[in-house]
């Protein structure tokens, strides 16, 4: 089965984007060069939409919430490869703080914007000799606050609460790539170390057998620090490997929704079924940083925020799983 993502490129650097563009919107649709190349180009988050190693798409997304220049194409159209490409750059804008997303849509494909979620604006226009409309999404608004109610008769009902969210950054002095010393963790530092790492990574973050350490990577604030990590370094890379894939890994704040929302920059992957299963679970930042449990069935082991020999040897240890892992079932449904 072909496999498709979208990464965000450098427009300057990807080539593909001008090619893509050029045989949509210039050769296939003749809009005018000079129509189609402006200044938004240079300030715009640029996404590439790959299928079975190919770029076949495009799209970016402005400052001010507009996505714009989405082209599939022809030969690879028909398969939803669109959907996928959009519903990727939604997710990366309400990530960005987007709550209202506009587009000028032909008038062909507004159908299409519609399962999106979008809605026609005013009246049908010209845009380059070709209908147009304009179109808008918007979040859906927040839930309601918590409510108190005392029932006349014998019930009451209570809104709980939600979990009270750690507040760590700022107690832990450790940086990435500085100090060599190891700190001893328990199942509430590890977390903390966890967290703390993510935020501070700039390239790489390996996660290795997640699935057995639910209690850790699966949490809320684990999540948010993997996508404060993906905003502020959207050229990052999140690779997760598991050695099963349990019902419950799929539920709650977890690492399988993260991927689903920026599938170009996280991934996971099921380690060969028939590679003998590790013990240790471990967390890998860059060249330096390190969160260590030797075994599974325990809740203890170490963080070292300096120790790059480390690092390069349980980075080879990974890339060698990585090679012969392979795309779990059940993951690609839920992906999809």
């Amino acid at each position: 089965m072909a496999e498709t993502w979208v990464q965000v490129v450098d427009w300057e650097e990807c080539g593909w984007l001008r090619t893509i563009r050029q045989a949509v919107f210039i050769d296939e649709q003749h809009i005018e060069p000079e129509l189609e190349w402006d200044d938004d180009d240079a300030v715009a988050v640029h996404f590439l939409l790959i299928h079975d190693n190919h770029p076949v798409g495009t799209a970016r997304l402005l400052a001010d919430g507009h996505i714009g220049r989405v082209a599939v194409l022809p030969e690879f159209r028909g398969r939803g490869l669109g959907d996928v490409l959009m519903r990727e750059v939604m997710a990366r804008a309400r990530a960005l703080g987007h709550e209202r997303l506009l587009l000028s849509a032909q008038t062909y494909a507004l159908d299409f914007y519609r399962r999106l979620g979008y809605c026609p604006q005013g009246d049908e226009y010209l845009e380059a000799g070709i209908p147009h409309r304009a179109m808008i999404w918007e979040s859906e608004p927040d839930a309601l606050p918590p409510i108190e109610f005392s029932s006349p008769g014998r019930f009451a009902i209570h809104n709980p609460e939600e979990e009270p969210r750690q507040r760590f950054i700022a107690d832990l002095p450790c940086r990435l790539g500085e100090g060599r010393d190891l700190i001893e963790c328990d199942e509430t530092t590890a977390r903390l170390h966890v967290c703390h790492m993510a935020q501070q990574t700039r390239r790489n973050l390996i996660i290795h057998a997640a699935d057995q350490a639910v209690w850790l990577f699966n949490q809320r604030d684990f999540i948010d620090s993997c996508e404060q990590l993906i905003l502020a370094q959207p050229k990052a890379r999140i690779r997760v490997l598991l050695q099963d894939v349990p019902q419950g890994f799929t539920l709650g704040h977890s690492l399988v929704k993260l991927a689903q929302r920026f599938p170009s920059i996280c991934e996971i992957r099921r380690a060969h079924p028939d590679v003998p299963r590790e013990p240790q679970i471990y967390m890998l930042a860059d060249s330096d940083g390190i969160v260590m449990l030797p075994q599974r069935h325990t809740r203890t082991g170490f963080a070292r925020y300096q120790s790059p020999d480390q690092v390069r040897r349980w980075s080879g240890a990974f890339e060698e799983l990585w090679a012969t892992s392979q795309t779990d079932p059940a993951l690609r449904r839920f992906l999809l």
